[in-house]
């Protein structure tokens, strides 16, 4: 039986996963100056180094405000990844309440 504190970082999880997708399409849209099929292959991608290469190229197109505007959400996406991992963890270790 799940408790309460699980059931609650369970549903934390869920929400900042549906967060940390918003900022990714958002990014791979504002990166993609509007092509969908670019934003959709870029949104797709695994996460890893060509993947990253490949976003820092287009990023280096970018008009200053909009490639402000991007690093904003990757460092925003980063943090709220750092949270996600941490949840995980602690869901893996099967929190129970004392």
């Amino acid at each position: 039986m799940r408790t309460n504190l699980t059931r609650h970082l369970a549903s934390a999880l869920a929400a900042l996963w549906l967060e940390h997708r918003a900022v990714r399409r958002e990014y791979a849209f504002l990166i993609s100056k509007g092509d969908g099929k670019l934003a959709r292959r870029l949104y797709s991608a695994a996460e890893n180094d060509d993947h990253f290469s490949e976003c820092i190229e287009i990023e280096q197109q970018l008009t200053n405000p909009t490639r402000r505007y991007a690093v904003r959400l990757v460092r925003y996406g980063v943090r709220v990844g750092g949270i996600i991992d941490e949840l995980e963890r602690l869901l893996k270790a099967g929190i129970r309440p004392r």
